[in-house]
């Protein structure tokens, strides 16, 4: 026998041994597939829910039994599937993707419990739950037994139940920003818990200044003062009688317990139960601002009345002043013609001459206050030296002061004191003051001067004359105010030294002791 004959021989050999294994092994197969068909019918007649396939582990995960139901999911017939692995049914990524599930559940040895989709063209998506188990039969034969359930409508259930919730929490998370950041303080108390504070929103929190961990669980008497507590429980006993369909409405002012904000509220008040608590809910509606609004209106109006009366106590008190030096200066100038004597002559026009410098005075008293109410007096603020203002003005007000038994003082500290003003309206302010005190002073002196005093300079004018009785100390310095009648003036001249004086951002005041004399005081921030 040559060689070629014996290869050949070799070759039929290593066949027929082949042949013989692969007999051997469908005898051993044949002989389980009696019991386990039994365990498929058994599975089948009382799991119909059940997606069942069995792979032979040794055989390449061959199919070696499914039911109806894996059929129908794969829309593949029984012949088409057993016998063959996963590489030989499906694509190569859905394959290989189960050839990875199976290596897990050998490897674990024992149960592989996982969650697939399951996608066959032209039908819907599956989702199963799936377990899969390697078992080993007494024969040696090694298989992985896999049991599917259809959970796709319950997967369905949990996402819509989970999409539920998560819109339910959204809307909750959206109506609890509301309720923060609603402009009405909120605030709910459980009537049955002493009226403790239950839930509370930003707006009270800002309204008590406090925090709410320093407000949940407190009652009014352990956060705002008793009297004002008292108040609030009183309203409370009354609201818990009140329904939402017609709630105790209050309007009230409600101070922070530190005392540092106060808001004004309309507050509606009505008791409702939930879950069980019996709870007062407290609506209040900050109406401050309409408050201020109301204030503001009431004010103008209250302006706009007084201004309708000023204006007619003007006319009025116009008419009086501008009538008395007209008369005179008419009816002396009739008297002047009709004199016989120089002398008499002489009397009246010098009568006639005071009532024009009266009658110029009024008009120009008039012109300045006009000014300075529409705010538009400029001033014109120089460096010049005080002392030698005073000097000047000392040399023009002397002759006209001075009378028998009446001394005209002036006093100047310093020889220089350099300030920044308008030295014309200084000069108007002191000159308004020695007029008006030079009318009610006739015996004694008049005394005007200045001192350094708070980064300033104050001013005084002092007399010894009949002095202001202290209920009209301050009634002085209002237009056309004339305390006696029967001395000559407008009324006009205090009130034109303090519109000056604060368009200066300075003060003026009076010291007086009735009977005895009058010191104003006139206090600028000009030094220079």
């Amino acid at each position: 026998m040559n060689d070629i004959e014996q290869q050949e021989l070799k070759k039929e050999n290593e066949s027929l041994k082949e042949e013989i294994r692969l007999l051997k092994k469908k005898t051993e197969l044949l002989s389980i597939t009696q019991p386990l068909n039994k365990l498929s019918q058994f599975l089948i007649d009382h799991r119909m829910d059940a997606i069942i396939f069995i792979k032979d582990v040794t055989n390449d995960f061959r199919y070696f039994m499914v039911n109806q139901n894996f059929c129908i999911l794969q829309n593949t017939p029984h012949h088409k599937i057993i016998g063959k692995n996963d590489y030989e049914i499906f694509t190569p990524d859905v394959a290989e993707k189960y050839r990875r599930d199976d290596k897990i559940a050998i490897n674990r040895k024992g149960e592989y419990t996982f969650q697939e989709e399951i996608c066959v063209p032209g039908q819907k998506k599956v989702i199963l739950q799936t377990t899969k188990s390697y078992v080993s039969t007494s024969e040696g034969n090694k298989l992985l037994v896999c049991i599917g359930y259809d959970i796709t409508k319950a997967v369905e259930k949990e996402i819509k139940l989970k999409n539920a919730i998560k819109v339910e929490q959204e809307a909750h998370q959206m109506m609890r920003a509301i309720f923060h950041e609603l402009p009405s303080a909120i605030l709910i108390k459980d009537i049955e818990d002493d009226y403790r504070f239950y839930i509370i929103n930003k707006k009270f929190e800002q309204m008590c200044n406090l925090p709410k961990e320093l407000l949940i669980g407190k009652t009014d008497y352990e956060v705002f003062p008793k009297d004002e507590a008292d108040k609030y429980r009183r309203d409370d006993t009354e609201a818990s009688r009140y329904s939402e369909d017609a709630p105790l409405i209050i309007n009230e002012i409600v101070t922070s317990p530190d005392r540092d904000v106060s808001t004004h509220l309309q507050t509606a008040k009505f008791s409702f139960s939930f879950k069980g608590k019996k709870l007062l809910v407290c609506v209040g509606n900050d109406v401050t601002l309409q408050h201020q609004m109301m204030e503001q209106l009431k004010n103008a109006l209250d302006k706009a009345e007084q201004a309708d009366r000023l204006k007619a106590q003007f006319i009025s008190n116009m008419s009086h002043e501008i009538r008395t030096p007209l008369n005179a200066i008419v009816g002396f100038s009739q008297l002047i013609a009709d004199a016989t004597s120089k002398e008499e002559q002489e009397e009246y026009q010098r009568i006639v001459m005071l009532n024009n410098n009266l009658l110029l005075t009024l008009i120009e008293d008039v012109l300045n206050l006009s000014v300075l109410d529409s705010g538009k007096m400029t001033f014109n603020n120089t460096v010049f030296n005080l002392s030698e203002m005073f000097g000047d003005l000392a040399i023009q007000m002397k002759d006209k002061v001075k009378l028998p038994g009446r001394e005209f003082i002036y006093e100047v500290p310093l020889q220089e004191v350099q300030v920044k003003a308008d030295r014309e309206r200084l000069t108007q302010i002191v000159t308004n003051l020695i007029t008006n005190a030079a009318k009610f002073t006739r015996q004694g002196y008049i005394k005007m001067g200045y001192a350094l005093k708070d980064s300033g300079v104050e001013i005084y004018v002092k007399d010894t004359g009949m002095g202001i009785e202290e209920k009209n100390l301050t009634e002085i310095f209002k237009r056309f105010k004339k305390l006696n009648s029967f001395i000559q003036g407008t009324g006009l001249g205090l009130p034109i030294c303090k519109s000056i004086t604060e368009q200066m951002e300075g003060k003026i005041w009076v010291e007086s002791e009735y009977g005895k004399g009058s010191v104003f005081h006139v206090w600028l921030p000009c030094l220079a």
